[in-house]
């Protein structure tokens, strides 16, 4: 156990000390590093259990009632180990493996005697599914509402007035630039993911068209939900309007993927759940209320709102599933609801960059 635990601290470090680019290698490489040190810590572990077995008791001799409750610890310590790998592997990037352990009936009931994981496996985890978003979920996913199809087409004067009211946000840090989308919740103030913000300076607000472009400040940092409010005031376009969704309300994820060109996508709630999940730093559980969505979400989407088709906000995008694509996630109006009404009329920014880089 202590093995893999300790194979899952390295192993993000080590696969970006190799420099190993391709998502699949990443993924590979990291899975490599959790069972080495898995049989690492195994071979270490018999030597030194043998050591001070010897010690204690002196040559080995047969006693059944040793033997039983050997065979129960060994029993306990390979099920613990398959139930962390199986935390650990649940994202890889490929949708057929991904599913199978996810949906594998003796890891999930296992998942529910055991104990949270520690915050170290959310990062192996990361490293392993090479998705660049917060993960929703600690531990395996919940029973999950059934995908449904997103329209065809969401061409309609709303969904078109949404587009224009969703700004591209830029700052400067983390390696270069970060890049993300927010809307407007109220006069001069936009809603975007804290992960977006998080390490950053010199936030700046766009349209895609650049007509309307502003420097923003941080005016509400909240890593726990995954929630920033920003305030631009030279920008004063009105709040978009909000609305209650439920499953099978269709509509589009508006935002600015890769930080290139405005983009829409075609979507559909599949459901609202509560989801225990972690910061966006893996490390304080955290409990939220979600939709599941399905759309094409990529990196750059983040902040972005998710409108039905009046181009009203139902939820705000966060992020999107390594193992289901297609499948996105957004916080729910209620959810984000305290932090917009903490954060509108404040004018005191807050320096994100003394805060560590969420991705």
């Amino acid at each position: 156990m202590l093995g893999v635990v300790g194979g899952a601290a390295v192993a993000p470090h080590l696969t970006d000390l190799l420099g190993i680019s391709d998502q699949v290698g990443h993924a590979l490489a990291a899975a490599l590093v959790l069972v080495v040190g898995g049989s690492l810590g195994s071979g270490f572990g018999y030597l030194v259990g043998d050591a001070v077995r010897r010690w204690l008791a002196g040559p080995p001799r047969r006693n059944q009632g040793e033997a039983v409750l050997g065979a129960l610890f060994s029993g306990v310590a390979v099920i613990s180990v398959a139930w962390f790998l199986g935390l650990s592997l649940d994202r890889v990037p490929n949708a057929q493996l991904g599913t199978q352990i996810q949906q594998s009936a003796i890891l999930r009931r296992l998942d529910l005697f055991f104990p949270r994981p520690p915050a170290v496996l959310a990062g192996v985890e990361k490293t392993i599914a090479g998705v660049p978003f917060p993960e929703p979920f600690a531990g395996f996913q919940p029973q999950l509402p059934s995908p449904l199809q997103p329209p065809t087409s969401v061409d309609t004067a709303g969904v078109r007035e949404a587009a224009q009211l969703t700004f591209k946000v830029q700052g400067r840090g983390c390696g270069g630039v970060v890049s993300g989308s927010a809307f407007p919740v109220g006069s001069g103030y936009f809603a975007t993911n804290a992960h977006v913000v998080s390490g950053t300076t010199g936030t700046r607000l766009s349209e895609g068209s650049f007509r309307n472009s502003a420097s923003a400040s941080v005016v509400l940092f909240n890593p726990d939900r995954d929630v920033a409010i920003l305030y631009a005031p030279a920008l004063t376009v009105p709040p978009m309007a909000q609305a209650d969704g439920a499953r099978g309300t269709p509509g589009a994820v508006i935002g600015y993927p890769g930080g290139g060109a405005e983009d829409i996508e075609p979507a559909i709630l599949d459901g609202d759940i509560q989801a225990r999940g972690r910061d966006i730093y893996n490390q304080n559980l955290v409990d939220r209320q979600i939709w599941v969505v399905e759309a094409l979400v990529r990196p750059g989407n983040s902040g972005g709102p998710m409108v039905d088709l009046k181009g009203r906000v139902m939820g705000l995008v966060f992020a999107a599933s390594s193992s289901s694509p297609g499948q996105a996630y957004a916080l729910t109006n209620a959810e984000i609801a305290p932090d917009v009404q903490k954060g509108v009329g404040r004018t005191a920014a807050i320096n994100t960059q003394q805060f560590s880089c969420a991705v």
